[in-house]
């Protein structure tokens, strides 16, 4: 599997990749995709991506006709703004879901998310990601949530060396 953030691809490839993250976010994140964090991912443009608190990140696998999409990450302002992730159905439960919020940690530096207490799988996985709650509140409709967080201890991350799936990655340090 390889992760790749949508701001490392070429301008004429972005589109397309968003296109496809759309539709695997409608066909497979469920109530997310009639939510307003749906709508935002969907009026984002080129210029939306060169935000420091926005991320998109796409997890492949190699398939038959090229890198395969299986699973979507998607957050604006830290995650406060706007939350969505969806892994395909044949891929669940094997991490992926996990890693693609490590990462998210990783490019952002923080995150903060708030999920309905009524979302346990949701809450599953933020807390497998590495996530911690912070305070429980009450959302305008009534319904209690928890606020999750986490924050990188390094604030300053260093250029990712692009690698390719299947690729070993070597590292001299002297």
């Amino acid at each position: 599997m390889q992760i790749t953030s949508i701001k490392d691809l070429p301008p004429q490839d972005r589109s397309r990749q968003h296109a496809r993250v759309l539709r695997l976010l409608f066909e497979h994140g469920g109530k997310q995709a009639m939510s307003e964090d749906y709508l935002q991912l969907a009026r984002a443009s080129d210029s939306y991506w060169k935000k420091p608190d926005v991320s998109l990140l796409l997890a492949t696998v190699r398939g038959e006709n090229g890198p395969a999409l299986i699973g979507a990450s998607f957050m604006a302002g830290y995650g406060k703004d706007a939350f969505l992730i969806a892994i395909h159905p044949l891929y669940r439960r094997k991490g992926i879901g996990s890693a693609l919020l490590r990462r998210q940690l990783e490019e952002l530096g923080k995150i903060e998310i708030r999920a309905n207490l009524s979302q346990t799988a949701l809450l599953n996985l933020l807390l497998k990601a590495g996530l911690s709650g912070s305070f429980l509140g009450k959302n305008p409709a009534g319904r209690k949530f928890l606020s999750l967080n986490g924050e990188t201890k390094n604030p300053v991350r260093p250029p990712r060396a692009p690698t390719k799936e299947g690729e070993i990655l070597c590292l001299f340090l002297s």
